[in-house]
């Protein structure tokens, strides 16, 4: 089994669809994005690493009536709807592209690591 199948079936495991996102953020130069979103009493992480591409695509047609920063936890309006994730060889270099559908946004990732944490 590829690892991204293991990887995949451990996130499916928490059971992530329609699950609220908690938090989505960047850090390091957009070396590193850092997913979180509610499973049940915990919290599911996603830490990508090593990252190579980060493509966020917010639905033009989705009017933002304030600014996501004044919304709290329980007002954010994303919710995941699909994650897709792929082992990927480029170069000789293995890595994750990971796609992840949460209306109205979507993200693209290709990182080096990706690891699953249920906090």
């Amino acid at each position: 089994m590829m690892e991204a199948e293991q990887l995949l079936k451990k996130i499916e495991d928490s059971h992530y669809w329609d699950a609220r996102l908690k938090r989505l953020s960047t850090n390091f130069f957009g070396d590193e994005l850092v997913l979180v979103y509610e499973d049940d009493d915990r919290e599911v992480v996603l830490k990508f690493s090593n990252c190579y591409q980060i493509n966020y695509n917010h639905a033009l047609n989705y009017d933002k009536e304030k600014p996501v920063r004044e919304l709290n936890s329980n007002q954010l309006p994303y919710f995941l709807q699909d994650i897709e994730l792929k082992d990927c060889i480029y170069n000789g270099i293995k890595y994750f592209k990971c796609k992840i559908s949460m209306p109205p946004l979507d993200l693209e990732i290709l990182s080096k690591d990706l690891i699953v944490l249920k906090e």
